[in-house]
C-alpha cells in the first residue's frame, strides 16, 4: 500500500540503526561502511534545512501554476470553473506527487509533503465551491477523512495523520450533535470510547512486522488518541464547550449533570497513564502522563482557587519535577528490562535483528589463518612421520 520502495525503506532503517550503533562505539567506520555497501538506498531524504526549503519552493511552484490557470476564468467568472480548476490541480498535484516518489526517489524531501498538502487542500476547496459549502458537516469531515485517511497509507505522513484523527473525531461529533440533546449528552463519553479504541488499534498495530513503514505516524496517533481519551473526560473542557457550543445556561454554583465523574477523570487519567506506562513499559504513557499533570493541575486551579495561578502553576512544575525525578531514580536500576538510560533504544526484535546484520557484516570476511609454521611431517630422525633421512 505505501508508496515507496518497501527494500529502499529496510535498508535505509538498517543503515540508520548501523549509524547509531557506530555513535556508541558499538561498531567502527569500516564495519559501517560495509553494511550500508550491503544494503544500499536510494532514497533522496536531505537534512532539515533543504527540506523546508524544498517544501517552500514546491508550494511556490503549485501556487503560480494555479494561478496562471485561474487566469482562464476571469472572463468567465464562474465558481464552478474554480471548483473544476481546484480539483484538477488537486488530481495533478496528486499524480506528480506519485512519481516524484517512484521515479524521483524523493522520502521526506519536503517535495512530496508540499504535493499531498496541496492535492488535498485543491480536492476540499473544490468540493466546496462547487457544493457552494451547502453541504452537511459530516460530509466535509468524510471526505477530509478520507483523504488524509489515504495520504497516511500512501506516504506515511505524519502531519497527514493528525488531519485524520481530528477528521475522525470531527465525524463523531457533526454526527452526534444532530440527534439532539441524548446526543450532546453523549458526545464526551463517544469520543473517550472512540479514542480508546483508536489507541488500542494503533498500539496493536504498531506490534506487527507489516505495519514497519508506519511506526511514526501509529505513534503519533497514539498519542493523539490519549490526548483526545483525556480532552473528553477533562471537566474543564466538556464544561467550558456545552457552555460556549451548546449555550448551557448554569448559574453560579450549579454544576454540570455528572461533573464527578469529569473531576474523577480528570485526576485520575494522568496517574493511570504513567502507572501504566511503568508497567507495561511504554514511553509514550509516561511521557503524555507527565504534559496531562499540568492540565490536571490548571483545571483544578481554575475552579478551586487555592492559591494564586503562578503559585499553583509553580507547585504543579514543582510536582512534575518530583514525579520525573522519582521516575528516573526508580527506573536507575533496571526492572523487568526496562531503564531510563536506554534514551533511543529500539524494539527489542528490531535490536536482535540489527545486531545480526552487524555481526553478519562484522564476520563475513572470515581471518585468514597464518601460515603454517609447524610443519608436521618430515624430520631427519627417525619415529613417525620422519622423512627416513638421516
Amino acid at each position: 500500500m505505501i508508496s515507496y520502495n518497501t527494500t529502499a525503506l529496510d535498508n535505509r532503517h538498517i543503515q540508520d540503526e548501523a549509524e547509531s550503533a557506530r555513535d556508541k562505539a558499538c561498531i567502527t567506520p569500516e564495519e559501517l561502511a560495509a553494511i550500508k555497501e550491503a544494503y544500499p538506498s536510494d532514497l533522496y531524504s536531505p537534512n532539515m534545512y533543504i527540506r523546508f526549503g524544498i517544501f517552500i519552493l514546491t508550494l511556490i511552484i503549485v501556487l503560480f501554476s494555479f494561478g496562471i490557470l485561474c487566469l482562464t476564468q476571469i472572463d468567465n467568472g464562474s465558481e464552478t470553473g474554480f471548483g473544476v480548476i481546484c480539483l484538477f490541480c488537486g488530481i495533478v498535484t496528486y499524480v506528480i506527487g506519485e512519481v516524484m516518489v517512484k521515479e524521483k526517489r524523493h522520502y521526506k524531501s519536503g517535495a512530496d509533503a508540499a504535493l499531498i498538502w496541496s492535492s488535498g487542500g485543491f480536492i476540499l476547496s473544490g468540493f466546496m465551491i462547487i457544493t457552494e459549502v451547502e453541504a452537511h458537516p459530516l460530509v466535509y469531515c468524510l471526505l477530509t477523512l478520507l483523504l488524509a485517511s489515504w495520504f497516511v497509507l500512501r506516504f506515511a505522513d505524519v502531519s497527514m495523520t493528525i488531519v485524520m484523527h481530528g477528521a475522525l473525531l470531527a465525524s463523531i461529533f457533526s454526527l452526534l450533535i444532530d440527534t439532539g440533546t441524548a446526543g450532546k449528552v453523549i458526545i464526551p463519553f463517544a469520543v473517550m470510547i472512540v479514542s480508546l479504541a483508536v489507541y488500542l488499534l494503533a498500539l496493536k498495530l504498531s506490534r506487527t512486522h507489516a505495519c514497519r513503514h508506519y511506526t511514526n505516524c501509529l505513534d503519533m496517533w497514539q498519542c493523539l488518541a490519549l490526548l483526545t481519551l483525556y480532552a473528553g473526560g477533562n471537566y474543564f473542557i466538556v464544561r467550558e464547550l456545552s457552555i460556549e457550543m451548546f449555550n448551557l445556561d448554569l448559574q453560579p454554583g450549579q454544576d454540570i449533570a455528572g461533573g464527578w465523574i469529569f473531576w474523577v477523570l480528570t485526576i485520575a487519567l494522568p496517574l493511570v497513564y504513567i502507572g501504566l506506562g511503568i508497567r507495561k513499559k511504554n514511553r509514550i504513557l509516561i511521557g503524555i502522563g507527565l504534559i496531562l499533570i499540568a492540565a490536571m493541575v490548571y483545571t483544578i486551579r481554575y475552579y478551586h482557587s487555592i492559591a494564586p495561578l503562578e503559585v499553583a502553576m509553580t507547585l504543579g512544575g514543582i510536582g512534575m519535577i518530583a514525579v520525573a525525578y522519582g521516575l528516573i531514580r526508580y527506573l536507575k536500576v533496571a526492572r523487568h528490562g526496562f531503564t531510563a538510560d536506554s534514551s533511543d533504544e529500539r524494539h527489542t526484535m528490531e535490536a536482535v535483528q540489527i545486531e545480526s546484520l552487524i555481526i553478519a557484516q562484522t564476520m563475513s570476511q572470515a581471518a585468514t589463518p597464518p601460515a603454517d609454521q609447524y610443519n608436521f611431517g618430515g624430520g631427519t630422525g627417525g619415529g613417525g612421520g620422519a622423512s627416513g633421512e638421516y
